[in-house]
């Protein structure tokens, strides 16, 4: 019985707090309610980070400025199609030229969270290396936050928040106890995300990819960022083959424009883009990012390299591309 009044409890406290949110009694730039209803809806406290810092510190990389960029965006033309490869793994006949060169509408600088990262397949690792001292609880896969998926998530924040972009990072270990109800886990915190900041956009979705575990050499990803070696990167987008997805023709749209800036800023860190009959929760927003980041194969710090460039081409894209 008290355990019932306890649930009542907390259930009238959300409704409540959620009301008072939405009426706009609470000044928007107060996110511990925000964070406390999160909490009664999850169970986790969220971190809120602070106002990116005005400057990138010296040991960041910089944002490398793009041909054609503009005040409210970038451009891109049917001409990167060149760069923009789709690994089409479906029977949709895309029309790629129309994906790619169509306007996106983003604003990713301004009004509340803008982009969630999390991780579906959390205890991901790469390929251990001397001086890096962790225990392995199965085969490329650790709990150790320093070397699995949440490391790699850490250094995307730190790059969007100090391009003026505000995360949310979730530190979930979705594939833990159970590996085959991760997607499951996974689409309940993304859920319950949306509904406590309806500011989000884009919702990002960190792995990294493998193949045979029994097998060598490992799968391992090769590109050069400024004369340091880097793993690759794979954006992978779903469809409504198998499951409702509204919003794939979307979300390849984005993978497409993603996959051009990325190009452009450092040819040859892509690999094409897997276009699968499978969801993996992209459904749930239309700025939803799968994004393989290397292989078992690659080292961490080629990880690190990889998805810095990430953060920079989201950051070049925080203000739309247009036509």
């Amino acid at each position: 019985m008290e355990h019932r009044k306890e649930v009542w409890t907390v259930g009238i406290c959300t409704l409540l707090l959620a009301l008072i949110l939405r009426a706009g009694l609470i000044p928007a730039g107060d996110h511990s309610a925000l964070s406390f209803m999160m909490y009664l809806q999850t169970g986790r406290w969220v971190r809120y980070p602070e106002a990116a810092a005005p400057q990138v510190t010296p040991t960041q990389p910089q944002t490398h400025p793009l041909e054609g960029e503009k005040p409210g965006g970038i451009s891109l033309t049917e001409g990167d199609l060149n760069v923009v490869e789709v690994n089409n793994l479906t029977d949709y006949d895309l029309q790629e030229a129309a994906l790619l060169t169509a306007p996106l509408a983003w604003n990713l600088t301004e009004g509340g969270p803008k982009v969630l990262i999390l991780h579906t397949h959390t205890t991901e690792s790469y390929t251990r290396q001397p001086g890096e001292i962790y225990e392995e609880d199965s085969d490329y896969r650790t709990f150790n936050a320093a070397y699995n998926m949440i490391s790699i998530g850490k250094e995307l924040a730190q790059i969007l928040e100090q391009g003026g972009i505000s995360v949310l990072h979730d530190q979930t270990y979705h594939d833990y106890p159970s590996f085959s109800g991760s997607y499951a886990d996974a689409r309940q915190t993304v859920e319950s995300y949306l509904e406590a900041y309806p500011s989000i956009q884009v919702v990002i979705d960190l792995h990294r990819d493998a193949l045979d575990f029994e097998k060598d050499p490992q799968l391992t990803t090769m590109a050069t960022v400024e004369g340091q070696k880097s793993a690759q990167l794979m954006l992978v987008a779903g469809t409504d083959t198998n499951a409702s997805h509204p919003n794939w023709k979307e979300n390849l749209a984005v993978c497409m424009k993603l996959t051009a800036v990325l190009e452009q800023m450092h040819p040859g860190i892509t690999r094409p883009i897997q276009l699968r009959p499978q969801r993996f929760n992209l459904d749930l927003t239309a700025g939803s990012l799968l994004v393989e980041v290397g292989a078992n194969g690659n080292t961490h710090q080629e990880a690190l390299v990889a998805v810095r460039v990430l953060g920079e081409a989201l950051v070049a894209m925080s203000e739309g591309v247009n036509l």
